[in-house]
């Protein structure tokens, strides 16, 4: 209806403005000549304000193939930060808009330097000083950027240089044809000038492993993972501004409202298409708050790995929108960040039996040396190698991005009971989740 409104006033001025003269000479005797004339004025609709991701998904469904080309290279403002669209479309228009973007904040870097030169001293000078060093800050982000996307097979699905700092979002694989994507928030100190290079490179190793997983023993579907700094992560500078410290959870609450679309945008493209899709959301640190508010909302995410996480700001298991038996948490042994759930600042622990943890549902996998079914893997300790190539944690959260979480080689409590000897003649069985089997192929 909007199309056909849009449709309807773009003829209506174009009749209006013939009766005026205001086409050619009045002189065009064939219809070639008349073809000559300039443009009349007809419109593409607008995208809707305020719009749902499936209410994007729809607005460009009503365009014709022509129109979406000419969206594409006309306004790809309109297009490259819209949740439900293609994720090809979405990073064709990024990518095109990324030299104005960096020429803007050349702009602005230029005009912060000019008013910290000229200011006089005081406040104002301090003021000016903290400007020019975020704006540049900001600057260094499209290099980063670009960084990334030169190592090819990459898709930039977020681009914003609105804040304090650049949001983006990297994906490595095709997520518009993957049948298994993964979504990973990262959390304390992340930016995207001093952290995409280190996450995309994670990323990168996991697509793989998950490929290689769900190539052997899932259903061989493609894999893609995303680095998703869509929102402005607490950082050292703040711990003691209230509305921005690490330990308040002020910006994961406006983090996790850009997750929801940006993990529902991915579903309503998916469904527009008709791609299957299982989708996983990953959390860390911070970014696993963010990852759990954004969840207790209606996603498309069918599995979701914590891991380092101070809490998910949630008081029971049901308060997270993740199917039942899907959800899973990672805790290293020297990892200092979930005993910040001692004064249960963000809601129970996910780490059953571990500060006041009674969330049984969410599964703890293991970080230990292990077996999988590709072979072994090692241990990680610290708050910052959970992603760590060949480690088991990142073998665990392989497996559930491949679909076959049932992989994943599980943390056994120390209460549990040990499994229990063999009668004579049969073998050793292993205990749940350690060591598993390649099931049949």
């Amino acid at each position: 209806m909007r199309t056909a409104e849009d449709i309807d006033n773009g003829l209506t001025s174009m009749f209006q403005r013939a009766s005026h003269g205001e086409f050619g000479t009045g002189d065009e005797g064939t219809v070639a000549a008349a073809a000559d004339v300039a443009d009349p004025g007809l419109t593409l609709p607008e995208p809707p304000a305020n719009a749902t991701p499936s209410q994007n998904a729809a607005w460009r469904a009503s365009l014709s193939p022509s129109g979406q080309a000419i969206l594409l290279h006309d306004h790809p403002d309109w297009l490259g930060n819209r949740d439900g669209l293609p994720a090809a479309v979405r990073s064709r228009a990024n990518m095109a808009r990324l030299p104005g973007e960096r020429a803007a904040l050349e702009d602005q870097h230029t005009a912060a330097q000019a008013k910290y030169l000229y200011d006089p001293s005081g406040n104002v000078l301090a003021n000016a000083l903290r400007n020019l060093d975020q704006v540049d800050r900001k600057l260094h982000s499209p290099d980063a950027i670009d960084a990334a996307m030169a190592q090819g097979g990459r898709q930039l699905l977020t681009l914003d240089t609105s804040g304090e700092r650049v949001k983006a979002a990297v994906a490595v694989g095709n997520v518009d044809t993957a049948e298994q994507v993964a979504v990973f928030t990262p959390g304390f100190t992340s930016t995207v000038d001093g952290s995409l290079k280190g996450y995309d490179q994670d990323m990168y190793n996991l697509q793989q492993h998950s490929q290689n997983l769900s190539a052997r023993y899932g259903d061989q579907g493609q894999a893609a993972a995303v680095t998703w700094i869509g929102y402005e992560a607490p950082q050292t500078a703040d711990v003691l501004n209230p509305d921005k410290s690490v330990a308040s959870d002020g910006l994961a609450k406006i983090g996790a409202q850009k997750l929801d679309g940006f993990l529902n945008g991915i579903g309503a493209a998916h469904n527009a298409s008709g791609q299957q899709l299982h989708l996983t959301a990953l959390g860390h640190s911070n970014g696993s708050l963010t990852t759990g508010i954004a969840l207790q909302h209606d996603t498309p995410v069918k599995d979701a790995v914590v891991f380092g996480s101070p809490g998910l700001d949630i008081n029971s298991r049901s308060d997270l929108k993740v199917p039942e038996g899907h959800m899973f948490s990672e805790w290293s042994d020297r990892d200092p960040v979930p005993h910040l759930d001692i004064a249960h600042n963000f809601g129970t622990s996910p780490y059953q039996g571990i500060f006041g943890g009674e969330l049984n549902d969410i599964q703890q996998l293991s970080t230990g040396d292990a077996t999988g079914v590709d072979g072994p893997h090692h241990i990680t300790h610290e708050h910052g190698q959970y992603l760590d190539d060949k480690s088991t944690s990142q073998y665990n959260m392989a497996s559930v991005v491949a679909g076959r979480p049932d992989l994943a080689v599980r943390h056994v409590q120390p209460w549990e009971a040990p499994v229990p000897p063999p009668t004579s003649g049969q073998p050793i069985p292993a205990p749940p989740g350690r060591d598993p089997q390649p099931p049949p192929r």
